[in-house]
């Protein structure tokens, strides 16, 4: 990719693209597309899953190009176009009965957490491997047990790092809504974390 177009922030590229520049598309996908296949993945553990939605929200990036105003951040736009393909995906599968994806066995899939991709700097020991495996699935299974709403808050807040302010516009929810939920979700988490450690 030319670096003329790494260089320029959203808007430019965004703008770029309505002007024709196919390469500005390329560059938004590849700054991009980690993070959305992230966040889809905290959603239903996947990643088959995750790589598909992550192409069909650029797809629709792309089929919105006249919607998107430069004053509003280019990831509020992007990750609320995320959140509709998301509920679009739980309506379907609530519709046709179809699982939105398979549930991996503890350490039988090929992709860990993400956050086993910041290795430490030494090998930690088998059983702190163990440890840390049995808190990350007890975390996932307890995430997973939280409303859609409260799950969706807590992985745009705390996963994919965004501020409360934008997470009120991609939900469409006020910012007090949208901590509300987070302070639910936080001690519902709580509670079914002491839960799985004295079971």
């Amino acid at each position: 990719m030319n670096t003329e177009w790494k260089a320029q922030d959203d808007a430019a590229l965004m703008a770029a693209l309505k002007s024709g520049e196919l390469e500005a598309f390329n560059a938004l996908v590849g700054r991009h597309q980690r993070s959305l296949i992230n966040f889809f993945y905290h959603l239903c553990w996947d990643r088959q899953v995750s790589e598909d939605c992550a192409q069909e929200v650029f797809l629709r990036v792309y089929s919105h190009l006249n919607t998107y105003e430069p004053q509003a951040k280019f990831t509020t736009f992007l990750f609320r176009i995320a959140r509709n393909l998301w509920i679009d995906r739980v309506r379907t599968a609530a519709v046709h009965g179809k699982p939105l994806s398979l549930q991996r066995p503890s350490g039988g899939g090929e992709e860990g957490p993400t956050l086993q991709d910041r290795v430490a700097a030494r090998a930690p020991s088998p059983v702190e491997i163990l440890a840390r495996q049995e808190q990350q699935d007890a975390l996932r299974r307890a995430i997973d047990q939280l409303p859609e709403e409260q799950k969706a808050v807590v992985i745009l807040s705390e996963i994919q790092g965004l501020k409360y302010q934008d997470i009120s516009v991609i939900l469409d929810v006020p910012v007090g809504t949208v901590k509300s939920r987070m302070h639910t979700a936080m001690e519902k988490l709580k509670d079914l974390l002491s839960v799985a450690e004295l079971s």
